[in-house]
This record gives C-alpha cells, sequence and structure tokens, in this order.
C-alpha cells in the first residue's frame, strides 16, 4: 500500500510540473520602474546626436530575475506598444507613453512570457539564445514575426496572433552560417520585401568582412541564400537591423574596446546598395560612447513614422544580466 501511495505522489507529482511548465508559457505581469534620462548626463539639455535628434529615455529595472538580457524589439505604428526578445528565452511586452511633445515618457502594463520551442515548451537560459527579430507585417505585434538565435544558429517563425503560447516553425538558412562560432555568429535580421529575409553575422571570420546572405521567405524546406558583406568598422559588431522608410535599413553597431570602452553606431544603408554580392558600406549616422552619452550594450533597433511623418528610431541595451550593466530604452529622431 505504501509503495502504491509512494508511486502516486510521484506520478501527481510529474502531472503537476508538467502542466506548470505549460501554464508558464502564458503572459505574466511584472512590475518594471521606468526612469527617464538624459541623452548627455553633464549636458542634460542637449539633444543632438550627429544626425540625430534625442526624443527621451528610459532606464528600466525590475526585481524579476527573468527580467534583462533585451536583444532587440519592435515597437507598434502608433508607438503605443512594444515587444522585445531576451538572449534567454524570453517575450516582453509593454505599453509606451509619450509627454506633450510626444517624447519617450515611461513604460507601463510590462508582461513576460517564455518563449517555446518548437515540442511547445519553455526553453531555457542560452538554449534560447534570441537575436535578431522582425516583423512579417510592419509594426505589426500581433501576427507572425521572425526570430534568429545564436550558439544553437537557427532562424524561426512564431505567429503571435495564437499569443505567447505559439510554437515555432523552421525557416531555411543556407550554409554560410556554418563558419560562424561563439559570439561571431547570426545576429540580426529584417525582412526587406514580403519574401526576403536579409540576415546578418555578428562580427566577421577571420579577416574578412561581416557575414550577411539574403534568404528566401519562408523557406521552410530549402534554403536559397545569396551572398552579401558588411565593411567591417572595427571594433564595432553588428548588433540589430531594421528597414528604414526610404526602402534601406539601418544597421545597429556596438563595440567593446579596452581603450575606447562601450559605443554605439548607427548606419544607413540606401536602397541601391541592398543587392547580391555588394559589400555593404552605408553612411554612418551616429556614434556615441559610453563616456559621455547614456548608453550600454546597445542591441536592437526598431523604426516607425512619427504622426508628422518622421523616422522614429527606437533602441535598447542588453544588461547581460550583470548588476554593472543598464536596461536602456531610448527614442531618436532622423534628421538630416
Amino acid at each position: 500500500m505504501m509503495e502504491t501511495r509512494g508511486a502516486a505522489r510521484i506520478a501527481a507529482g510529474l502531472i503537476a510540473a508538467c502542466l506548470s511548465t505549460f501554464t508558464a508559457a502564458h503572459a505574466e505581469p511584472i512590475t518594471v520602474t521606468a526612469a527617464p534620462i538624459p541623452l548627455y548626463p553633464n549636458t542634460p539639455s542637449e539633444h543632438r546626436a550627429d544626425a540625430l535628434i534625442y526624443r527621451g529615455g528610459l532606464l528600466l529595472s525590475s526585481g524579476d530575475k527573468r527580467f534583462g538580457g533585451w536583444s532587440d524589439l519592435a515597437v507598434s505604428a502608433d508607438g503605443g506598444e512594444m515587444l522585445s526578445i531576451s538572449d534567454e528565452a524570453h517575450w516582453l511586452s509593454a505599453r509606451l507613453t509619450y509627454d506633450e511633445s510626444g517624447n519617450l515618457a515611461g513604460l507601463t502594463a510590462a508582461d513576460m512570457a517564455p518563449m517555446l520551442n518548437p515540442a511547445g515548451r519553455p526553453m531555457r537560459g542560452k538554449a534560447g539564445d534570441a537575436e535578431g527579430l522582425t516583423l512579417e507585417r510592419a509594426n505589426d505585434l500581433h501576427g507572425p514575426v521572425i526570430v534568429s538565435f545564436e550558439r544553437d544558429v537557427r532562424v524561426w517563425r512564431y505567429d503571435l496572433s495564437e499569443g505567447f503560447t505559439a510554437r515555432p516553425k523552421n525557416v531555411a538558412i543556407g550554409d554560410w552560417v556554418r563558419p560562424l562560432r561563439e559570439n561571431a555568429q547570426l545576429e540580426a535580421l529584417t525582412l526587406i520585401k514580403p519574401d526576403t529575409l536579409l540576415v546578418f553575422a555578428e562580427s566577421r571570420v577571420g579577416v574578412e568582412d561581416i557575414r550577411a546572405a539574403f534568404e528566401t521567405y519562408p523557406g521552410n524546406f530549402h534554403a536559397n541564400s545569396r551572398a552579401l558583406s558588411v565593411v567591417p568598422h572595427d571594433p564595432f559588431s553588428v548588433t540589430s537591423a531594421a528597414n528604414a522608410p526610404d526602402g534601406g535599413i539601418f544597421l545597429l553597431e556596438r563595440r567593446y574596446s579596452l581603450i575606447g570602452g562601450v559605443g554605439m553606431e548607427l548606419r544607413h544603408v540606401s536602397a541601391s546598395q541592398l543587392h547580391e554580392g555588394v559589400r555593404l558600406e552605408g553612411e554612418v549616422l551616429a556614434n556615441l560612447s559610453f563616456m559621455d552619452a547614456s548608453i550600454d550594450n546597445m542591441e536592437g533597433v526598431a523604426v516607425r513614422r512619427g504622426p508628422k511623418g518622421e523616422t522614429l528610431l527606437y533602441m535598447v541595451s542588453d544588461d547581460n544580466f550583470s548588476p554593472l550593466q543598464r536596461t536602456l530604452l531610448l527614442m531618436f529622431e532622423l534628421r538630416r
């Protein structure tokens, strides 16, 4: 009888564990503190950053241990919602608020949920090292989204019309990713046409350019890669890409160096350069340093049109779950 009761307790425990695993896939509210910050702490009235104008920024923090590691983001067409992914396999959704001038002022109604694998189970830690995020429909956070992963290199499509319980489907990518190792792996992607995904490695392999490729989308079974590359701006590495309103793209880059410390660079690549075999150079729109600006490990960029037709860019930093780093959400307006 004791053995029977013991076996029953074990079975009940296993069932409860399985149920809790699947229940945890649903979004859960979390408390996030959003403190406004100036772009330049020593000169808070200054808003210019090369070709960009600072339109507000937030220092984000939470007592929830899952919060952090945000590696890319997307923003709704009206700027009222944001979606982010972490390199430890979590979704973050939240509402964004603005002041009377339309500058970023706050973040509310934050929810988190684990990212699921094709079996419907939450991924744990670096098994779900999500790095790049792009939307199938521009600024639609509640439809299909595409995510790139490092370490176990892959690209998955999640249909978020099903909510965060959506299971991913594989998007085929070519063999050009095989030589990528460690921090030179798959990092950024953006859907530049309904049938064309542009995918980037983070860093160069050896002495060559930073690898990139056009991939046929959705390409669930057979990859059809067309190679191109990014001219490196050492010591910068590519961390995110987003479509520009003029048909080109924005490339966000991040540096860590013993001499220059932490830095951020934003490039614009024109539509005329986006073709097979090209070495993407683009134009540097901004170059900021941790020494004087409120930046950190900037890893994600998203774009939308403002109410007056202006180009607004949002950037998020990955704090690496380190007490020495910060989660920052910054908004800029592109001005020539």
